[in-house]
Order: structure tokens, then sequence, then C-alpha cells
């Protein structure tokens, strides 16, 4: 049987799986679209804001306006390794 401690562990692998997952998934879209796809798998409002590294509060503002049909002022984009303009070749020179 598994310890308090190696439950405790594997949990929070688990969640940098999920963080690391998420990350490639969603990289280079609003994260009002990865919010919305995750609440539609059923995550609750902190477990998105913690896999977004956002807060519960704007989660639920992106959810409630989605529910609107409003598009929220994005509070910002999910992190990247490279700045959008390198991906798509503008500053080459």
């Amino acid at each position: 049987m598994m310890s308090e401690q190696q439950f405790n562990k594997m949990m929070e692998k688990l969640d940098v799986l999920i963080k690391i997952t998420a990350a490639n998934v969603f990289q280079g879209k609003p994260m009002a679209d990865a919010i919305v796809f995750l609440a539609n798998l059923d995550f609750g409002n902190t477990d998105i804001a913690n896999i977004l590294g956002t807060t519960p509060a704007y989660v639920n503002k992106v959810k409630c306006g989605a529910k609107k049909g409003k598009q929220v002022k994005p509070e910002n984009s999910l992190k990247t390794d490279e700045k959008e303009g390198e991906k798509s070749g503008e500053n080459s020179n």
C-alpha cells in the first residue's frame, strides 16, 4: 500500500505532467480557448487556474463571458519559449 507521502509526491508529479501537456496543447492559442476547453472537461476554476498560471477569478470571468457569447479582454497569453514575431519570421533582418 502507498503511504501518504508517496501519494503526495506522485500527485505533484502528475500536476507537472498536466501543466506540460496543457502548455504544449495550447501553445500560441488564447488563454480563453484553453480555459473553455478545460472547463468542458469538467476541471474546476482553481484547477484550471493552477494549470494555466492564472487566477480562479479570471477563469470564472472567461467562463461567464463564454456562456454569454462575449469575448473577455485577455489577461495574458500562454507562455511560450519564442516570441510571436520570431515564429512567423517577422524580425529576420
